[in-house]
């Protein structure tokens, strides 16, 4: 029976392998013609891959493109092939591929960052020009290792049939700022850079997560961080792990990189991406000076002054059906909305809460070109992008507004390892930082009174022992929405007041606080522990969740999952249409706020002491963004002492006690 073929060849190479042993021959020694080797398992592809191309790209962007881009006389760093081509005076190459000493840029930004002493390099590069801009040790290295792997692109194979989203598919805020300084120092501080970076919000989320066994996915984050939802951030990933593109909350892009109108409602918001050099930027004016100064695209979107765009993330309805926040219902049913003042009359405008039509808000550029004089760019009507609200930053001034990029790589506490530029820069830091917060609390604050005012009816004498009433009116000022709102469960607005005899001895009280920095009411620990009675005269405006038992009452609850009396901890979509009650059967918010312009009256019964004398009378409206259970509640009790109690308005009266 013949052999067959391929049995054959085994046998053949067999033999000779075999003979080539008896013999002592070796491959190693034979020319390369004769040589036998292993295949190859990989065949080279000519894909050019270097993930340090990202990084580089976003150091470029954030630091240098304000300058070097298309249309200047300056060299374009905004792509790659342009990058690649170019060259300083026609001459010396920008980028020599593996070569980083002989690369302008590199020569550049390089410098002595670790303060080394008889290093070669400068104490200062050539650029940025910023000082707080300098390329840090880490970023130093990446730029270099990229150039010595050959200066390669990242790309994806052609094969590649889905292109995922990648940080470098949204513009940072800070490659904003190179041309809108003031609009990005005012977003800087504004709750909406501070979106994601809450650690109440972090641990609020988290909360939820795990009362929710996981399912409430993103419900939360993605309002908070629309661009890390994006990216894939799940709602488990803590900020240290989370990007620092994702870190930006709620971001320039955000709002400005919206074509169309979406009509939803719970953050469900899609955001174009792609390069600021490819990608239209949305605002509010028609006539946009893009092509004429090589600035990015841009167009004019009226909706983006409509109040509808703000209620895309400033109203939510869990899945379950409950409506957590109502600030867009609020305004759709209020005088400002039938008069024509929009969120942002009152929220954009010099004097928060107060409306400031277009016609008279300041004049100035919206852009600031370094290759175009000022009085080349239209004059445009400007809004103050700080978004003045109730809430405040609750972290430290090193880390909030800004934060320098040498502090992503080393400890900055540790003075004694930080050399000379960075303890100077790091003073600048919480210099710059601290005026921001200043700023940030002063339009807070003045937002907060513009809102509310306060009237107290008090009698200006009695008799020992007799029962009178202190009448307090407390009114909205305000024609846009209820006070507070937003996510109402949280914020307090109450009425502190106190009688006290001529001794100083304390005869009436209410809306005063427990041990813990709580109202005496149904939250109160105290309160429920026994060792502080209830405040049964209390006025205050905070909404509150309400759960019913399974005996078939009430009760009220601080989180808003209420997994203790539902032991099935999955939140589940309404069985039914929940919207059209407004809430499902078994959970509510039970709303205290106060309406537009409207007035609301409380009398105080107070008993004047039996002794003669002036008793003193003293009643304060006060706000404060957030309650101390709440921050027991979420595991962040450390943040208490941060809580800032704001004295709206204030009244101080005597009574005389006579015989």
């Amino acid at each position: 029976m013949p052999l067959r073929p391929r049995l054959y060849q085994q046998l053949l190479l067999f033999a000779v392998a075999a003979l080539a042993l008896t013999a002592g021959w070796s491959l190693v020694d034979q020319p390369a013609e004769f040589a036998v080797a292993a295949p190859h398992t990989i065949t080279r592809r000519p894909h050019p891959f270097d993930p340090d191309w990202l990084e580089v790209q976003n150091i470029l962007r954030n630091k240098c493109t304000q300058c070097h881009r298309a249309g200047t006389d300056r060299t374009d760093f905004t792509t790659y092939q342009s990058l690649i081509e170019a060259k300083q005076d026609g001459e010396d190459k920008i980028v020599v591929p593996g070569d980083p000493k002989d690369s302008v840029l590199y020569s550049y930004v390089a410098w002595n960052v670790n303060a080394k002493g008889g290093s070669d390099l400068p104490d200062s590069p050539e650029m940025p020009p910023e000082k707080h801009e300098w390329l840090s040790a880490g970023q130093l290295a990446t730029v270099k290792r990229w150039i010595e792997n050959g200066a390669l692109q990242y790309c994806l194979p052609q094969t590649c049939n889905i292109t995922p989203l990648m940080e470098s598919d949204f513009p940072s805020a800070r490659q904003c700022a190179g041309c809108h300084p003031k609009q990005y120092e005012e977003w800087s501080r504004s709750m909406h850079a501070y979106a994601q970076h809450s650690p109440v919000f972090e641990a609020f989320n988290l909360t939820l997560v795990e009362r929710t066994g996981g399912t409430i996915g993103t419900f939360c984050s993605r309002c908070h961080t629309p661009i890390g939802t994006a990216l894939g951030e799940n709602e488990s990933v803590r900020n240290v792990h989370r990007s620092q593109l994702s870190m930006e909350g709620v971001s320039c892009v955000v709002c400005h990189r919206r074509s169309h109108r979406q009509y939803k409602s719970s953050g469900r918001v899609t955001i174009d991406p792609g390069s600021l050099e490819e990608v239209c930027v949305y605002g509010p004016f028609d006539d946009p000076v893009s092509k004429d100064h090589h600035a990015h695209k841009a167009a004019g979107l009226p909706y983006i002054k409509s109040s509808q765009f703000c209620g895309e993330c400033h109203d939510v309805t869990n899945p379950a059906g409950v409506r957590l926040e109502e600030a867009f219902s609020e305004w759709q049913n209020s005088p400002a909305a039938r008069q024509g003042v929009t969120c942002q009359s009152c929220h954009m405008g010099e004097d928060p809460g107060i409306p400031t039509p277009d016609h008279e808000r300041p004049l100035g550029v919206a852009a600031v070109l370094e290759d175009v004089a000022e009085s080349k760019l239209p004059q445009r009507r400007l809004t103050d992008h700080t978004f003045a609200g109730p809430d405040y930053s609750l972290l430290p001034d090193t880390e909030f507004p800004h934060r320098l990029d040498w502090m992503y790589e080393q400890d900055y506490r540790d003075e004694k390892n930080l050399t000379p530029y960075q303890q100077a820069t790091l003073r600048d830091l919480r210099k710059r930082n601290r005026e921001q917060l200043d700023k940030a609390t002063e339009l807070r604050h003045r937002l907060l009174r513009n809102s509310m005012k306060m009237d107290v009816a008090a009698p200006l004498c009695a008799k020992p022992g007799e029962k009178i009433g202190i009448a307090v009116d407390v009114s909205s000022l305000i024609t846009g929405h209820n006070i507070p709102t937003g996510f109402t469960a949280e914020r307090q607005v109450w009425v502190h007041i106190e009688v006290r005899d001529h001794q100083d001895r304390l005869v009436f009280a209410s809306g005063d606080l427990d041990s813990n920095g709580d109202l005496r009411d149904d939250h109160s620990h105290d309160v429920l522990t026994g060792k502080a009675a209830i405040d049964f005269h209390l006025m205050n405006f905070q909404s509150k969740f309400v759960a019913l038992t399974n005996k078939g009452t009430e009760r009220s609850v601080v989180i808003s999952v209420n997994r203790h009396l539902m032991p099935v901890n999955v939140l589940r979509p309404a069985p039914f249409p929940s919207a059209s009650f407004g809430r499902p059967p078994t959970f509510r918010v039970s709303k205290g706020s106060l309406r537009p312009l409207e007035t609301r009256t409380k009398v105080f019964p107070v008993v004047m002491p039996p002794c003669v004398g002036p008793c003193t009378v003293s009643v304060k409206l006060n706000f404060r963004h957030l309650p101390p259970s709440l921050l027991d509640h979420i595991g962040t009790p450390h943040l208490k002492h941060l809580l800032e109690i704001v004295e709206i308005e204030s009244h101080q009266s005597v009574i005389e006690v006579t015989p």
